[in-house]
This record gives structure tokens, C-alpha cells and sequence, in this order.
């Protein structure tokens, strides 16, 4: 069966993407279902699942910018593109942080505010739906809103409720994080004022620093150095949706599924310490910021590994794209090795993953000539499309996406 997968996978369609019982299981006990109960889970989204008949929350979720989070750090609370408009906590000039740890604190201030303002802002929604809107038809059909004889928008007891806290820009913020401590506070090879200039001039002038940031330790290489910092960046999260709870006690959850979200986010935040440009795309995903998957896919399934805090049950789906090369995928042999990689990836515990299977080259050639490509079809985020329906934008990202050989 999972050889049949493969080849399907090989038809570079986007088709099928994969989930993990040996992730979701488990964690969906830990969450308060049965095992009978987590074992019938269903897929129901992008990368989200549900528990048939008890799972029933259904609001929309925020998100966190982490880029924006990573620039109000650098900026005393503020984004360039606001100007001088207060909209994180005032942690103070980061040139005045002599220590690593006072950069990480005033990291993990701007992240608790904005999260705590995220709650708030959930909150508010999960008060007026119910009195604003009623889905009877689906509460019909989900058992514990038939039993409780309670809509589906409104708080249904013995339900298992689940609030998702949306993330965009994973490995933007890990990136940031590990290129200011390697770059600035470990080897001292430029100081804060000189960065702080650089992301201030959009890096014009600053190439020598700018190539600094991009050759510090990345997220996706199974880098100990970067994986770390992720690790504690991921704990920030975890750590303080573990003591808040939604309006009648539901569990508030980490899920990092930006679909497109990535694009349009990064437009409104400017240059950043991993050496990203201002408005460039965000990355994706739990995937490594663009271009810098250097050290193949599995280390891109090893630092998913690396840096999610698995103790914690304030966690849900994690999207992961794999962009493979066509070539090293022909014949049975190239089928077994996407099987292994597979194989890897579940038992790695890693909730969720896709492919795309499609040489750089092709993609290039059908923007240039979309009118010799009109069949070709691509998988976006927890969907495929048309390749020729995406915007001149969303394409650019796709073919930066890093091509893969396994």
C-alpha cells in the first residue's frame, strides 16, 4: 500500500499528502479522547484532523506573525512600516542588550504579548458567535451537540474543545534568533548597533553583514546549534498556552498550517536578522526558510524532530512540504527510497508532510509560458492547484522552495 503511495506521490500532483497516527493518536489521548476515539480520527482540513462526535469546536483561529514578532524585538515594539506607531510592549534599543539573554527576553516578551493579545482577540469571537450565528443542520450530525441538545457554535459539554494559535514564519524567527546569537553575541563579528543599521537600510551597503546572517546556523539541516534555539523558541509558545485556557477551560494549541499566509505576512514586515529582505516571503510551514535546506530532506525531518516540544500537549498540526527532484525518484529503486523516507518521517513522530515533485526548471518554464502548461498542477500548502491560477507571487514562492535529491 504505502509502495502504491509513493508512486502516486511520483506523479508530482501533490497527491497524497500523508498523517501520522503515530503522532496524532497519541496526543489526541493525552487531549482527553478514548483510545477507540482517537484511533477513528478523521482528517478534516489543510493538515487538521477531528475526533468523530466529540471534537466540536469550530471558530476561526488568529495568527502570529513571527516575522513581525522578530522585527518589533529589533525595534523597541515598533514596525518600520508603521513608523514610529507603537504596537509591541517597549523592550528597549536592542544596541543597549550586552548578553544574548537580554535579546531572548526581549524576544520572548514581544512573543507573550502578542499571544496574550491573540487570546483576547479569540475570546471575543468565541462570545459573540453563538449569539450571532446557529449551524443546526451540522449540529445534527456531531453526537455530543445531539446529546447535549446544544448548537454547534455554542459550548458543548463533555466535547472535547480544542482553540488552534495560528503561526506564520517558523523558521524566519528560529533563523533570526540563532543568526543574532552566532553572529552578534558568540563570534562577535559585527556588533548590534551595525545590525540594527543593516535591517534599518534593508541591508543596502550592509552585503558583508547581510552574508554574516545567511551563512549562520539554519533551521532544517539537523543543525544542533539552530535546532536548539528552535526548541526554545517553540517552548516560549508552548509554555504559555500551558497557563491559559479558553473562556469555559478549552485547551489553547500551537498549530503552524499559514496555508498562503506566508506571502502576504511578509510583505508587511521589513528585513530581518536571518538575512531575509524586507517584504520577501516568510517560510512556510515547518519547512526551512527558503534556500536554505542545505544538507538534504531528512534533516528537514530531523529538526522538525529537534525542535518541537513533544512533552507539551499544547500542540496540534504542524504542515511540512518536501520539494523532491523528479530523477533520483525514477524506476522501483527511486520508489523505495521515498518508502524509507516515509518510513523515517513516521517514525520521527512528525504529524504531517507533502510533496512536490517537479524539477526548478519546469516551473520557470510554465510562468514564462503558462499557456504550454495549463494541465500542470502543484501542491500549495494542505492543497494542490493549478499552477496558472497562482499569483505571479505565490509562484515565485514555490519555485524558490528548495528542490531536494534524496
Amino acid at each position: 500500500f504505502l509502495f502504491a503511495c509513493a508512486e502516486t506521490i511520483k506523479e508530482g500532483q501533490g497527491f497524497p499528502k500523508l498523517f501520522n497516527d503515530e503522532e496524532i493518536v497519541p496526543l489526541y489521548v493525552q487531549k482527553g479522547a478514548t483510545m477507540a476515539e482517537a484511533l477513528d480520527y478523521a482528517v478534516s482540513g489543510c493538515t487538521e484532523c477531528r475526533v468523530i462526535n466529540r471534537e466540536t469546536y469550530i471558530n476561526g483561529c488568529a495568527t502570529t506573525n513571527l516575522g513581525a514578532v522578530m522585527e518589533l524585538t529589533m525595534n523597541n515594539g515598533r514596525l518600520r512600516r508603521f513608523g514610529e506607531r507603537q504596537v509591541g510592549l517597549e523592550t528597549g534599543d536592542p544596541r543597549t542588550f550586552e548578553t544574548f539573554e537580554e535579546f531572548f527576553n526581549a524576544y520572548k516578551a514581544q512573543h507573550e504579548h502578542i499571544m496574550r493579545h491573540v487570546v483576547i482577540q479569540q475570546s471575543v469571537g468565541d462570545v459573540i458567535k453563538p449569539t450571532k450565528l446557529a449551524a443546526p443542520l451540522s449540529s445534527l450530525f456531531v453526537g455530543a451537540c445531539r446529546d447535549a441538545a446544544v448548537d454547534l457554535n455554542d459550548y458543548v459539554p463533555d466535547s472535547i474543545r480544542e482553540i488552534f494559535m495560528d503561526n506564520v514564519g517558523y523558521a524566519t524567527l528560529i533563523d533570526s534568533v540563532a543568526a543574532v546569537k552566532k553572529v552578534v553575541y558568540d563570534d562577535k563579528a559585527i556588533t548590534m548597533d551595525e545590525l540594527c543599521d543593516a535591517l534599518d537600510a534593508n541591508f543596502e551597503g550592509h552585503e558583508v553583514a547581510r552574508q554574516l546572517l545567511l551563512n549562520a546556523p539554519k533551521y532544517g539541516n539537523d543543525d544542533a546549534y539552530a535546532d536548539e534555539i528552535g526548541y526554545l523558541v517553540d517552548g516560549v509558545e508552548a509554555d504559555f498556552l500551558a497557563t491559559h485556557r479558553g473562556l469555559h477551560g478549552e485547551l489553547l494549541t500551537n498549530r503552524i498550517v499559514p496555508v498562503t499566509s506566508h506571502v502576504p505576512a511578509g510583505m508587511v514586515v521589513g528585513a530581518t536578522p536571518d538575512g531575509r529582505l524586507a517584504g520577501e516571503y516568510l517560510s512556510e510551514g515547518t519547512s526551512a526558510s527558503h534556500g536554505c535546506e542545505k544538507s538534504g530532506p531528512t534533516a528537514v525531518l530531523v529538526s522538525n524532530r529537534n525542535v518541537k516540544n513533544s512533552g507539551a500537549k499544547e500542540r496540534a498540526a504542524r504542515l511540512l512540504n518536501i520539494k523532491l527532484s523528479p530523477g533520483p525518484l525514477s524506476g522501483d529503486a527511486g520508489t523505495r527510497h521515498l518508502v524509507d523516507f516515509i518510513h523515517t518521517w513516521c517514525d520521527l513522530k512528525l504529524w504531517h508532510v507533502q510533496f512536490n515533485v517537479i524539477n526548478r526548471e519546469t516551473l520557470v518554464e510554465a510562468k514564462t509560458h503558462p499557456e504550454d502548461y495549463k494541465d500542470l498542477i502543484v501542491r500549495v500548502a494542505g492543497y494542490s492547484a493549478y499552477f496558472n491560477d497562482l499569483s505571479d507571487r505565490m509562484k515565485d514562492e514555490i519555485i524558490e522552495r528548495a528542490e531536494i535529491d534524496l
